[in-house]
C-alpha cells in the first residue's frame, strides 16, 4: 500500500484529525473519520471504508479510490482530478463543487448524490449509476453519456455542450436553462422532461422521445429534428427555425401538430409550418 504522507506543518493550521488520517493509513477503514483538507494526492484507499467520513476540501487527485464504500461522504470542494473511482460507492455523497476532471468513474454509484456545481469535463459516465442525482449547474462539458438512465436527475443549468448524450434516457429529469449547445441526443428518452429555456441550438435530436416535454422558451435554432416525436410537447415560445437552405431541420407539419402552445406564445418555426394547437387546461 503506497504511504499516505502527512504534509501539514505545525506552523499550517490543520482541519483533519491526526489519530483519523493514521487510521485510514493503516486499516483504510476509517468510517466518520474528519479528514478536512487532508493530502492524499495519489493515496492507495482502493476499498476504503470511508462511509460518512468529513472530507470537506481534502486533496485526493490521482487517489486510487476502486470500489471504496463513499457512502454518505462529505466530498463538498474536494479535488479529485484523475482520481480511480471505478466501482466506487458514492450514493447520498456531498460533492458539491468538487473537481472531477478526467476522473475514471466506470462502474461508480452516485444515486442520490449532490454533484451541484461539480466540474465533469471530458468523463466518462456510461456505466455510472446516477440517477436521482443532483447536477444542477454543473459543467459536464464533452462528457460520455451514451445510454445512461438519467431519469429524475436534476440539470437545471448544467453545461452539457456538445456531451453525447446518445440513446440516455432522460425521463422526468429537469434540465431547465440547461446549455446542450451541439449535444448528441439521437434516440434519447426525454418524456416528460422540464427544458423550459434550455439551450439546443444545433444539437441533434433525430429519432428522439420528447413526448409531453416541457420546451417552452428553448431554443431549438439549427437543431436536427428529424422523426423527433413531439407528441403533446410544449413548444410556448420556442426557437424552431433552421439552418441556411440548403440545410434543414428536418421538422415537419405533423410533428408541429401533434405538440401544443400557450394561446399568445406561439413558437418560431420554419417558413411553410403553421403553429401547434392550444395546450388543453
Amino acid at each position: 500500500m503506497a504511504a499516505i504522507a502527512l504534509l501539514a506543518s505545525a506552523a499550517m493550521a490543520q482541519a483533519f484529525e491526526d489519530g483519523d488520517l493514521e487510521r485510514l493509513t493503516t486499516t483504510k477503514s476509517c468510517a466518520g473519520c474528519d479528514l478536512r483538507d487532508a493530502d492524499l494526492r495519489g493515496a492507495d484507499l482502493s476499498r476504503a471504508d470511508l462511509r460518512e467520513a468529513h472530507l470537506f476540501g481534502a486533496d485526493l487527485g490521482r487517489a486510487d479510490l476502486s470500489g471504496a464504500d463513499l457512502r454518505g461522504a462529505i466530498l463538498a470542494r474536494v479535488q479529485l482530478r484523475g482520481a480511480d473511482l471505478g466501482g466506487a460507492d458514492l450514493s447520498g455523497a456531498d460533492l458539491r463543487v468538487a473537481n472531477i476532471n478526467g476522473a475514471k468513474l466506470a462502474g461508480a454509484v452516485l444515486a442520490g448524490a449532490d454533484l451541484r456545481s461539480a466540474d465533469l469535463v471530458e468523463v466518462d459516465l456510461r456505466t455510472t449509476e446516477l440517477r436521482t442525482a443532483k447536477l444542477g449547474w454543473a459543467n459536464l462539458k464533452g462528457s460520455d453519456l451514451r445510454g445512461v438512465d438519467l431519469r429524475g436527475v436534476e440539470l437545471v443549468w448544467a453545461d452539457l455542450s456538445g456531451v453525447d448524450l446518445r440513446g440516455a434516457n432522460l425521463q422526468g429529469a429537469d434540465l431547465d436553462g440547461a446549455e446542450l449547445v451541439g449535444a448528441d441526443l439521437s434516440e434519447a428518452v426525454l418524456r416528460d422532461a422540464r427544458l423550459f429555456r434550455a439551450n439546443l441550438n444545433g444539437a441533434d435530436l433525430h429519432d428522439a422521445d420528447l413526448t409531453a416535454a416541457d420546451l417552452s422558451g428553448a431554443d431549438l435554432r439549427y437543431a436536427y429534428l428529424g422523426g423527433t416525436d413531439l407528441t403533446s410537447a410544449i413548444l410556448s415560445g420556442a426557437d424552431l427555425r433552421p439552418p441556411e437552405p440548403p440545410l434543414s431541420s428536418g421538422l415537419t407539419q405533423q410533428q408541429v401538430s401533434r405538440a401544443c402552445s400557450e394561446p399568445g406564445s406561439a413558437p418560431r418555426l420554419p417558413t411553410g409550418l403553421q403553429s401547434p394547437p392550444p395546450c388543453a387546461n
